[in-house]
């Protein structure tokens, strides 16, 4: 192979510096200062011994604006080797296929003493680059560098690798192959090469992270609540907003102390976190061609439009998220559960229990959203489980916004007040009442935790009775009314107790597994 054909392998556009990134995400100024700080030290460590740092994060966090700002900050100081920015949406940059290439171009530019090796290896090997991404490595990255240091080369200090968005690299097992060459690379070069991978915290990206040839070789940080990111997006809201004001054709009309301090906090709440929410609100609002104030009144609600979509950009996100679940309809109703059922522990034993799915099912089918959810792990048996994205339901619960993803909280609720009435009546705890049609079918291996949070959400699930049917109505009315909590009934008068009393003459019909007929409670 010609030295010369090594571009027609190269992706340009996976480059730091790219035309067609221009005007990349990155950090706002004087934001993400403690994480920059933090990997800058781990970057002019000479004597680190993890050569590779992984930081990850929910989606829209900021992994790639810090990826950005961290290339731009080593270019400037000489200490950038390569970076290979993936995306899903460019040719090129979605699979692992020219990743060697492509950071080779760049390695034989930084440092330029590899490049007689590089063309020598090119030219013994015509068909190098159909070669396994190992190959390509131990040809291209380890023999010319370590060839370099054992000839007497003088290094000044560490050079960094950087490798953005991993986990929109093809498939699972494209990423799994670009992590085992970065763990061969860093086993196998006595040149001090660092390398720095910025994903979400998928599946296969942590299993492949957590394995023992890993973890020795890596230091990871995690874009959580250590960081306190609530602080740079409240800064970096005020900011655009100020440049809004500034430079926006409306400027000079808008009042002062627009937008106010709580509208402010709304906009961090809203955001958990991720800065992506805070983004898109900026860039709808500071649209030249209509005023700030009615932009931002669309994005809290307070006005509807037919043509603005101020969150087409998190849709996107959020329907790329969802697109990817296989078991996306039992998906959609655990997080029914996790929005509308907020009594209940939202641990994963519950979760199974509550939707009544085998044991460690809720794992699994959320094992593909680590970017939108907490997950505890598996050791962790009392952890719950967190929504990442408060902006989450208001997308899910949106039909226009979510589309085949819409979550219906008419039938939503009525589900959970029915599944509600069936873990009461498994659990054959029905307060005050004896009646053997209850306890015959008890379930003894319901968790108290599950229970306990049913009664409690008693009153929630009354509210929705009118879409039951008559039979679901006078189970709720019998359990509702031998429940204890504090002397709070759902009746307020005599008369209504006189209501229940012949409600209760009615047949009452139900399922336990099998369908049970009640004549009369014996109880009465």
């Amino acid at each position: 192979m010609s030295p010369d054909l090594l571009e027609k392998y190269v992706v340009p556009g996976a480059f730091h510096n790219s035309a067609e990134r221009y005007d990349p995400p990155k950090c706002h100024p004087h934001t993400r200062e403690a994480v920059l700080k933090r990997i800058m030290l781990w970057v002019d460590d000479p004597a680190n011994e993890a050569q590779i740092m992984w930081i990850f994060g929910p989606a829209g966090a900021g992994k790639s604006a810090i990826a950005q700002s961290i290339a731009e900050m080593c270019f400037q100081q000489g200490k950038l080797a390569a970076s290979f920015f993936f995306s899903r949406n460019a040719s090129g940059r979605d699979n692992e296929t020219r990743f060697i290439s492509t950071l080779v171009y760049q390695l034989m530019i930084a440092i330029p003493e590899i490049k007689d090796a590089v063309n020598k290896a090119l030219q013994a090997d015509g068909l190098l680059f159909s070669r396994s991404l190992y190959a390509q490595a131990q040809s291209l990255i380890t023999r010319p560098l370590n060839d370099l240091l054992e000839n007497g080369f003088q290094i000044s200090g560490p050079r960094l690798v950087i490798v953005d968005g991993l986990d929109e690299c093809g498939q699972a097992k494209n990423q799994r192959c670009v992590l085992d060459v970065l763990s061969t690379l860093t086993r196998d070069l006595i040149y001090p090469l660092w390398f720095f991978v910025a994903s979400r915290p998928d599946q296969v990206i942590r299993d492949s992270f957590s394995e023992e040839s890993m973890c020795s070789i890596t230091t990871r940080l995690a874009l959580d609540d250590t960081y306190k990111p609530d602080t740079d997006i409240e800064r970096f809201l005020r900011s655009k907003f100020h440049k809004i004001i500034m430079n926006h054709p409306s400027g000079a009309d808008i009042p002062s102390g627009w937008p106010s301090d709580n509208d402010i906090r709304r906009l961090v709440k809203k955001s958990s976190g991720q800065f992506i929410y805070a983004s898109t609100v900026v860039k709808f609002v500071e649209s030249t061609c209509h005023h700030p104030q009615e932009r931002l009144n669309v994005v809290f609600g307070l006005v509807t439009s037919e043509i603005a979509t101020p969150f087409a950009e998190l849709d996107t996100l959020h329907n790329q998220i969802l697109s990817t679940v296989i078991q996306i309809e039992k998906a959609l109703d655990i997080f029914m559960v996790l929005m509308l059922f907020s009594q209940l522990p939202p641990r994963p034993d519950i979760l199974d229990h509550f939707l009544t799915y085998r044991a460690g099912e809720t794992r699994a089918i959320l094992s593909d959203l680590h970017s939108i959810l907490y997950i505890p792990s598996k050791e962790d048996r009392k952890g719950e489980i967190r929504i990442l994205h408060a902006s989450l339901s208001d997308f899910l619960f949106d039909a226009k916004r979510s589309g085949r993803f819409f979550i219906d909280l008419v039938k939503s609720r009525t589900t959970i007040a029915r599944k509600i009435l069936g873990i009461l009546v498994k659990s054959g705890k029905l307060n005050n009442c004896s009646c053997s049609v209850f306890t015959e079918h008890a379930l003894p291996d319901i968790p108290g935790a599950l229970n306990d949070a049913c009664y409690t959400a008693l009153p929630v699930a009354a509210k929705f009775i009118d879409t039951l049917d008559v039979y679901e109505l006078d189970l709720l009315r019998y359990v509702s009314w031998y429940r204890k909590w504090d002397g709070l009934f759902f009746f307020e008068d005599v008369r209504d107790a006189v209501t229940f009393f012949r409600w209760m003459e009615l047949k009452v019909r139900f399922e336990v597994n099998a369908q049970i007929t009640l004549n009369r409670c014996p109880c009465f």
